[in-house]
């Protein structure tokens, strides 16, 4: 038996093959998906929205001049001495007792003689010497310590009357302390160097 073949017409409008349809439906995911990822990524990358009530995010930004978080000094204001001679006064040596002493003690350093011996190498053999002790103006805590600022300085001008007697036996000494009723400058509550120029022990050699 002779088998016909069967042919089906084909329509006017040429179809698509299911093949080529699925590319297609695939190229069009491909660039659905690719638009929807830029999309987002520029929503991403874009400033965000400034909160109700606010013109711009510029109202969150705290903007500081730097130079404002720069303290300067002036090196010579913060060169330790040790002993400085006041110029209208020749025989005088001040000593810095921020220098020689803790805060409210009055034991010299081991190295503190020699050091104070040098100040006095001018003054001649035999002289006679006032050691006077000063502080500023501000009490001494009667919690922690049981001395004021008179006895405190008179120590202090003690210790340092000791030291220079173990160095230079030939010196008449004088120690005398007053504790702050005799301020070198006026104290400025702004300025604590003020304050530390009155806390000093003063050598000075007698004619």
């Amino acid at each position: 038996m002779q088998r016909g073949r069967m042919t089906m017409s084909e329509p006017s409008g040429r179809s698509l093959t299911p093949g080529l349809t699925a590319v297609l439906l695939c190229a069009g995911l491909l660039l659905g998906t690719a638009g929807t990822a830029a999309a987002e990524e520029e929503q991403n990358t874009a400033p965000p929205e400034a909160p109700d009530g606010l013109s711009e995010l510029g109202s969150f930004v705290a903007r500081h001049d730097g130079a404002e978080f720069i303290r300067r000094y002036d090196g010579a204001e913060f060169v330790d001495r040790l002993g400085a001679s006041d110029p209208e006064e020749q025989d005088l040596i001040i000593l810095e007792t921020d220098i020689l002493f803790n805060s409210n003690e009055w034991e010299l350093p081991p190295s503190a003689g020699d050091h104070i011996a040098e100040l006095v190498s001018d003054i001649p053999e035999g002289a006679s010497v006032t050691v006077h002790g000063h502080t500023d103006s501000r009490p001494v805590n009667e919690e922690l310590y049981e001395f004021d600022n008179l006895e405190l300085s008179e120590n202090r001008a003690q210790a340092v009357a000791e030291a220079l007697a173990e160095k230079r036996p030939d010196l008449q000494l004088t120690v005398e302390g007053f504790g702050d009723s005799e301020p070198a400058v006026a104290e400025d509550d702004d300025d604590p160097a003020t304050f530390a120029a009155n806390r000093r022990v003063e050598i000075r050699a007698n004619d």
